[in-house]
C-alpha cells in the first residue's frame, strides 16, 4: 500500500513507463534461505535508473510485501557497479516541475515501502554509486561496500538537490552536520571513507563481492522467519514512531512469540544463552 496519500500512481506509472532503458530483476535464487536479491541492470549507463526501471523496482517491492517467509533482501548491480543515479537521458526528456514531483513521489514511496518491509535490507555498493544510487542505499538497513566503490551525493554538480529523499535519510544515518558537508562538497567517498562515516557497515573485496556479501548476510539469517521479521518490525517502529508507541508495539510482538511452538521447542532443548569460556570481558 502506498505511503504517500492523494497521489495518482497509475498516471505516474504510465508516464515513467515511456522511458524504456535497462531493467531491474528480482531473483528467487536464494529464496530457500529467506533471501531475495534485486539486481539493477542498465549496461552502458552504469546501471543508471530509467523510468521503466523505477516501475519495475516498485513491482519488486510489491512482490516482497507479499512474501511471508522472507527474511532479507539484497540490492546490488550487474556489470561491476551498483547504480550511478538517475538516467540522464530520462532527466533531459522529462525536465518539468510536474515530472520532477511525479518521479520524486514515485521513488520516495517505493523506497519508503522497501524500508518498511519486514525483511532486513542490505545494499551492496560497488563502483560508481552516485546521486540517486547513493540515495537508494540510505534506505537499506545495512550497506556493504566493495573496495573499489566511489560513493557520493553529487546532485549539486547537476544543479539539483536530492530527488528521492536522500537528504532526510543521510541525516538519519550520519547526523546533520556530516550530511550537510557531504551534500555541499559533493565529496566522493572511498570504501574506508564510507566505513569511517558510518555509511557502510562492512567492506568486501571486488572479486566474489556478491558471494562475500551473502556470507555476511548469512550470519544474520540464523533465526526463523517470524523472529527475523519481528525484530525488523520492532526496529522500524522504534526508528519511526514515538518511544511510547514503540514500547507498546514491541510488547505486542513479544507476546506473539512467548509460548509459541518455537519458544517451547527451544526451552525443551535447555539452550544456554552464553557458552562458557575463559576469555576476559
Amino acid at each position: 500500500m502506498s505511503l504517500i496519500p492523494d497521489i495518482n500512481f497509475e498516471e505516474i506509472e504510465a508516464f515513467l513507463s515511456r522511458f524504456d532503458s535497462g531493467e531491474i530483476i528480482l531473483s528467487n535464487k536464494f529464496f530457500d534461505k529467506g533471501l531475495a536479491v534485486i539486481y539493477f541492470n542498465n549496461p552502458g549507463k552504469k546501471n543508471a535508473v530509467s523510468g521503466k526501471m523505477m516501475v519495475q523496482f516498485r513491482k519488486c517491492v510489491e512482490q516482497l510485501e507479499q512474501w511471508k517467509e522472507g527474511k532479507a533482501v539484497l540490492l546490488c548491480g550487474l556489470g561491476g557497479n551498483f547504480c550511478s543515479g538517475g538516467d540522464l537521458d530520462f532527466a533531459r526528456a522529462s525536465g518539468t516541475q510536474k515530472s520532477a514531483l511525479n518521479m520524486s513521489n514515485w521513488m520516495q514511496d517505493t523506497l519508503r515501502r522497501l524500508q518498511k518491509l519486514p525483511l532486513f535490507s542490505v545494499c551492496l555498493i560497488q563502483g560508481p554509486t552516485l546521486g540517486g544510487g547513493a540515495e537508494i542505499s540510505t534506505y537499506c538497513d545495512f550497506i556493504i561496500a566493495t573496495e573499489d566503490v566511489k560513493y557520493g551525493f553529487v546532485h549539486g554538480k547537476l544543479g539539483i538537490i536530492t530527488a528521492w529523499g536522500g537528504t532526510t535519510r543521510l541525516v538519519k544515518k550520519v547526523g546533520a552536520k556530516k550530511a550537510l558537508n557531504l551534500l555541499l562538497t559533493s565529496q566522493i567517498l572511498s570504501a574506508s571513507d564510507c566505513l569511517d562515516s558510518n555509511i557502510a557497515d562492512h567492506i568486501v573485496p571486488v572479486q566474489d563481492c556478491l558471494a562475500r556479501a551473502i556470507e555476511w548476510i548469512d550470519t544474520r539469517l540464523q533465526h526463523p522467519p517470524v523472529i527475523v521479521r519481528s525484530f525488523k518490525k520492532a526496529v522500524y517502529q522504534a526508528a519511526t514512531d514515538t518511544t511510547e508507541n514503540s514500547f507498546n508495539y514491541e510488547k505486542k510482538l513479544f507476546s506473539l512469540t512467548w509460548g509459541s511452538e518455537l519458544n517451547r521447542a527451544a526451552l525443551a532443548k535447555n539452550i544456554k544463552h552464553v557458552k562458557a569460556n575463559n576469555s576476559k570481558m
